[in-house]
């Protein structure tokens, strides 16, 4: 990632255009067939949510929220502006559905897809954008304005 951020300011924006049609045309191509799959599996495999229990939903539900909290507090702490703090919570509260699917899914070739993307997709991401975003707003506009003066 580090590379690419190197090259992309080496090369600016007149560089770029050369490859856009590889890096930026077809990337959006890509990102919705893939989008549609994990969406296809995900409702194919609904029932195995059931199976595997509340655990599997609590998790699914706790981490992301600790997750994100801990990003608004900490971002808050940090100087983010409102807007910035949630954004900051909610990048932490999302990154398990965002990458790990793909990775468990290439580097543990018998894990369960109906677990970890129907869990990801059918719960973490609705709940996240459903009750965790607006509490993460909330809570930071109250840092901002004093109401929780957690930091002095």
């Amino acid at each position: 990632m580090l590379g690419a951020i190197t090259i992309g300011y080496i090369i600016g924006e007149q560089g770029f255009q050369s490859i856009k049609i590889g890096f930026e045309d077809m990337f959006f191509a890509a990102l919705v067939i893939f989008l549609i799959e994990m969406g296809i599996i995900a409702g194919q495999r609904l029932e195995d949510i059931r199976k595997a229990g509340i655990f599997l939903i609590a998790f699914a539900i706790l981490v992301p929220t600790l997750n994100g909290i801990v990003g608004v507090i900490v971002s808050t702490y940090l100087g983010l502006s409102i807007g910035g703090a949630v954004m900051f919570g909610l990048l932490l509260a999302s990154a398990s559905f965002i990458a790990a699917p793909s990775v468990l899914r290439t580097a543990i070739k018998k894990a369960n897809p109906g677990l970890y993307i129907t869990s990801a997709l059918g719960i973490t991401f609705p709940f996240n954008i459903i009750i965790l975003l607006p509490m993460m707003f909330i809570l930071s506009t109250m840092l901002h304005s004093g109401m929780m003066d957690f930091f002095g």
